[in-house]
């Protein structure tokens, strides 16, 4: 088998290792169909360091896979990084919204930590264009600074997954949604509203997208006994 014909049939393995695996940057130990395929992206790689590569072949590779890294340490946070993407889209599909609090935890990953540290990347300049375009893009509502509209969306779209389950807004103060505490959440909108610090357009929306909603539970309370 000829140089070329090696070339491309590890090209053509890696097609293949994309197509299973979604990403080109396989590990050192990968094998696909029998294949050798970590092996010969280390090699890859190699002949990419010392000059081997010939200026069409780094230009194959660069246009058939998006997501290739030629030095190791960035394939490894390419991996981490669309690990985190993962996990971040099973949390927005349980949660609601891809603003995770720091503490948060998802199927055992720490979640919170790795938005929290994507958002550190980005104010530091250390996210490409590629990456912020993807997180912005994927995910809607993602927020490069948190601040407290961001807090108050993430409240009303847990009350609103609240809702759906108990058919209430009228969360108690030790009710959790989804890891969320949104009985303290709902208590605090209250007191905002009792001391007027709760602006009118977010009260016009509470009122707005939860028709059941009381400012004064106690007295919905006395209401309902007196009924």
């Amino acid at each position: 088998m000829t140089g070329d014909s090696r070339f491309d049939e590890g090209i053509a393995h890696l097609h293949r290792y994309v197509a299973v695996h979604g990403t080109s940057n396989a590990r050192a130990v990968d094998r696909i169909d029998g294949y050798p395929l970590g092996q010969w992206v280390t090699n890859r790689r190699t002949d990419y360091r010392v000059g081997r590569l010939s200026a069409e072949r780094i230009a194959l590779f660069e246009n058939e896979f998006p997501d290739w890294q030629w030095r190791k340490q960035d394939a490894t946070f390419a991996a981490a990084f669309e690990t985190g993407l993962a996990h971040l889209r099973r949390y927005v599909a349980a949660h609601g919204t891809s603003n995770a609090r720091r503490r948060d935890v998802f199927d055992g990953f720490p979640i919170g930590t790795w938005v929290a540290s994507r958002r550190a990347d980005y104010r530091k300049g250390r996210l490409t264009a590629e990456r912020i375009r993807r997180l912005e893009t994927e995910f809607p509502d993602w927020q490069w600074k948190m601040d407290a509209r961001t807090t108050f969306d993430a409240g009303i779209a847990h009350l609103h997954r609240y809702v759906e389950l108990h058919g209430t807004s009228h969360a108690p103060r030790t009710a959790t949604i989804d890891g969320f505490p949104i009985g303290q959440w709902v208590a605090k909108r209250r007191t905002e509203y009792r001391s007027r610090r709760l602006s009118a357009e977010r009260v016009q929306r509470i009122k707005t997208e939860f028709p059941d909603w009381e400012w004064d539970i106690r007295g919905s309370h006395r209401r309902t006994e007196s009924s």
